[in-house]
């Protein structure tokens, strides 16, 4: 058999992926070596890919784009709710803040009441996340961290569906839409997000984004519906409602109606933060120390940032928040910067994200990035709208190209949450490994957490 450059680069293709899984499944994630990491195989396995398809296209079958979406989107729930569980059970997973919500949602599907152990508190005077009602049916009848994790990763892959929408109802074509959906599923920062445990902040996702395809699509009673179901899984998550707002205000031209939902969510945010809250802590509002050299109080902080714009961009543009910014962008291919009006949406929780002291809140993998990540994925639509609009041509595929690039490549720390180490399932001995149990409490007292460190 004649040995061409397309089959060389076939049995080579072939080598990395056996070398891939083998990383997958034996990698103990102490080797420093540059290979040894899966994702850095993988990256090379891509490659190669690449390198011989572009020798010897092969081609392709066409597709039906929905059909593409609703498997991108069963695959997602499948291995996330796989990978997330597997942590789970190998003792990866920690008291705050899986432990935390577990708490939350055991006692309110026994009546005891919002109460946690973590420190013991009520719940809504360290954040006011009444959308953990939603999970109390299922507690009723499977108690456990599991209907947490499976349930976070199948509303995460359904916001798949609303950007769907919202791509197809802009560009009238299924194809580039499906593209955009899978590119939501492959995102990095969804994917850091997904694997940290559980957070109600991440629900705020499929919400924001189906609040979004109901204004396009004109459904006010829904968009109203989606955007009180976003405000109820923290009282931060106000910030992407006033981008929300904004969004209607300077993108669609819905003044009143945009004005009429920025303002009242920054109301909503303030009577949160200086009544509701500190009334069920007992003590003012915490976690605005993050914040505290721009000011002391939600009022404060606003008034620096508007006072001293000069003193608030060297804020933005100081210690790794630029990487940041980049790492959020990447996977998009860098459009929303070409999405206009579209992008200021993202404003209010980029500032929330960039202006703290905390360098979690700018790790573009956390949480924090529930409220920027439906405004990124907005604005990318937008942008390879007007990039098709003014190029046309092969520019737009190969920008969509170079968004899953580097998606991929800027995902380097997705596969590191492969739950067994080498030798096959066994607990963690990392300093950060917490094992805990929950245990019957009289009413209104929380279930009792055991922690073990190793």
């Amino acid at each position: 058999m004649r040995l061409t450059t397309a089959r060389l680069l076939d049995l080579t293709a072939l080598a990395a992926g056996t070398w891939l899984a083998g990383a997958l499944l034996f990698w103990s994630g102490r080797s420093a070596s540059l290979w040894a990491r899966p994702e850095h195989v993988f990256v090379l396995l891509l490659g190669i890919v690449a390198v011989r398809l572009l020798v010897a296209p092969v081609p392709v079958a066409a597709l039906e784009p929905r059909r593409v979406v609703a498997v991108g989107v069963a695959l997602y729930a499948s291995i996330f709710s796989f990978v997330t569980v597997t942590r789970h059970v190998t003792f990866r997973t920690h008291a705050l803040d899986l432990g935390y919500y577990v708490q939350l949602t055991w006692n309110l599907a026994r009546g005891h009441g919002p109460y946690v152990s973590l420190p013991e508190m009520h719940a809504w005077g360290d954040h006011l996340s009444p959308i953990v009602y939603l999970f109390v049916p299922a507690f009723w009848l499977v108690p456990s961290a599991p209907v947490l994790l499976v349930g976070q990763s199948v509303l995460l892959a359904l916001g798949a569906l609303p950007v769907f929408g919202i791509a197809r109802h802009r560009f009238r074509d299924d194809r580039p839409a499906a593209a955009f959906a899978i590119l939501y599923l492959v995102n990095p920062s969804l994917h850091g997000i997904n694997v940290r445990d559980f957070h109600a902040a991440a629900l705020a996702i499929p919400l924001l984004l189906a609040a979004i395809y109901f204004a396009e699509v004109g459904r006010p009673w829904l968009f109203a519906l989606a955007t009180a179901l976003a405000l109820m899984c923290r009282e931060d998550a106000a910030l992407p409602v006033m981008g929300l707002g904004v969004w209607l205000a300077l993108s669609r031209r819905r003044w009143l109606a945009g004005g009429a939902v920025a303002l009242g969510a920054l109301a909503l945010l303030a009577v949160e933060i200086r009544w509701v809250i500190p009334h069920f802590r007992h003590e003012p509002y915490v976690h605005l120390w993050r914040y505290a050299h721009l000011g002391q109080s939600l009022g404060e902080i606003i008034l620096t940032i508007v006072t001293h714009p000069l003193r608030t961009v060297g804020e933005l543009l100081a210690g790794g928040r630029l990487v940041y910014l980049a790492a959020l962008l990447a996977p998009f291919g860098f459009l929303p910067l070409l999405g206009a009006w579209d992008l200021a949406g993202a404003l209010p929780a980029l500032a929330q994200n960039s202006l703290s002291t905390d360098p979690i809140l700018y790790n573009h993998r956390t949480q924090y990035q529930a409220f920027v990540l439906p405004f990124l994925i907005l604005a990318a639509v937008t942008g390879y709208s007007r990039l098709a609009a003014r190029r046309g041509g092969q520019w737009p595929v190969a920008i969509l190209v170079v968004a899953f690039m580097g998606a991929w490549c800027s995902g380097r720390r997705w596969s590191t949450s492969w739950p067994w180490p080498a030798g096959g399932p066994a607990p963690s001995t990392g300093p950060r490994t917490r094992c805990w149990r929950n245990y019957h409490r009289p009413r209104r007292s929380p279930p009792r957490t055991v922690m073990y460190r190793t």
